[in-house]
């Protein structure tokens, strides 16, 4: 366990950020996997492409994975 101030700050931020970013990546995953199952609208292709550029400006996913499905989702 952290003796320091600022270590005990760090371990409460980082699990906040787990929690968080957890719940970001598996709303995304959800997101693809409809798109993959169902009749498609532009309304649909627009939020989860949205969702994606959101997950890569916050980290949780990386650059080719974003733009691998952004083109996935644009040729549907």
């Amino acid at each position: 366990m952290a003796n320091i101030n600022s270590q005990k700050k760090r371990i409460r931020q980082d699990s906040k950020r787990n929690v968080r970013n957890k719940s970001l990546k598996s709303e995304l995953k959800t997101t693809l996997k409809i798109l993959e199952n169902e009749e498609i609208s532009t309304e649909s292709k627009n939020q989860a492409l949205k969702s994606l550029d959101i997950a890569y400006s916050k980290g949780i996913i990386n650059k080719k994975f974003r733009d691998r499905n952004k083109s996935k989702i644009s040729n549907l």
